[in-house]
Order: structure tokens, then sequence, then C-alpha cells
């Protein structure tokens, strides 16, 4: 029964419009799994945020947008479930809207789900931690981000595909 909510849980999360930008219209992967995090914790199941790294070119992201970013990498955040003592990595972040051209994660309670791209650096994240903190000040400093053009061009390819495929 509780599985079977997380499942019902898992795909309504999945399903809210997926977007970089984390605005009122679309939904991050971090928001997403933040949001997931609670609902499973309301019907008792506990879980922790993961952060990973992924490659933008992993992606069918058109080549004139791709050209926008200054770095090729970026982090991406998955949840990890803890069910009856076993432990599933799953990734709620592109909604079924987006479905064929990004992998849509099915979740069945009892496995792993697909990841938005291949994921590396895998590791627990724990966002306002000193750790962290010091991490996200070293890599602005040193590292400059992606342009705030390039994410607003990856959204607008985000629904430019999702009213493409509902059509």
């Amino acid at each position: 029964m509780r599985v079977k909510k997380a499942i019902r849980i898992f795909e309504k999360i999945r399903d809210l419009p997926y977007g970089t930008s984390g605005s009122d219209e679309v939904w991050s992967c971090y928001q997403k799994c933040v949001l997931l995090k609670q609902e499973l914790q309301n019907i008792g199941i506990t879980s922790q945020l993961l952060i990973g790294v992924f490659d933008w070119q992993d992606l069918p992201i058109p080549e004139h947008t791709l050209n926008l970013r200054r770095q090729r990498h970026e982090r991406h955040v998955i949840l990890r479930v803890f069910i009856d003592g076993s432990t599933y990595d799953i990734d709620p972040s592109i909604d079924i809207g987006l479905a064929p051209t990004l992998p849509i994660a099915h979740w069945d309670g009892t496995s792993n789900t697909a990841t938005m791209a291949s994921l590396k650096h895998l590791r627990v994240y724990r966002p306002h931690s000193l750790h962290e903190r010091i991490l996200s000040r070293l890599r602005s400093k040193f590292f400059r981000g992606n342009p705030k053009e390039f994410y607003t061009a990856i959204d607008k390819w985000l629904a430019d595909t999702r009213a493409h495929q509902s059509s």
C-alpha cells in the first residue's frame, strides 16, 4: 500500500513541467526532489538528496543552444529512497510531456529509475551544510557558471519540445 502511494506521488511530481530555471511555470531537479522527499516523508518513507554531474552534450539539445554554455558539465539532483530495507535511486526530473525526446523515469517501487543523463561523482547532497556552501563559493569564484541565456534557451527548447509532443 505504502509503495503504491509512493509510486503515485513520484509520478505526480515527475509530471510537473521540468525546467532549469525553477520559475513559477517549471520545476528544477532540486525542487522536484525536495518536494518528493517531503511527500514521501509524509507517508513514512525516508530519503536523501544525491548530487552528481552530467554532460549537457549527453542530451539531444540543439547545437546552437549548447554553444551558449561556458561549462560542459552541470550538477543534477536525484533522490535516494529507503523502503523496507532496500535502497533505490530515483530521478523525477523529466516530465512525461518530454517523451520520447528525453528519457522518462518510470518507477515500480522496487528498483532504480533511469536518470536524465549519465551521472558521475554521485554523493549525498546537503545543500545547507558548510561543506556545500564552501564548494558553491569556490565554484562561483574560480569557475564561471553557464550564463542565464543558456538556461533560458534550454527552458525554451524544453517548452517547445513539450508543445510539439502534445500536438
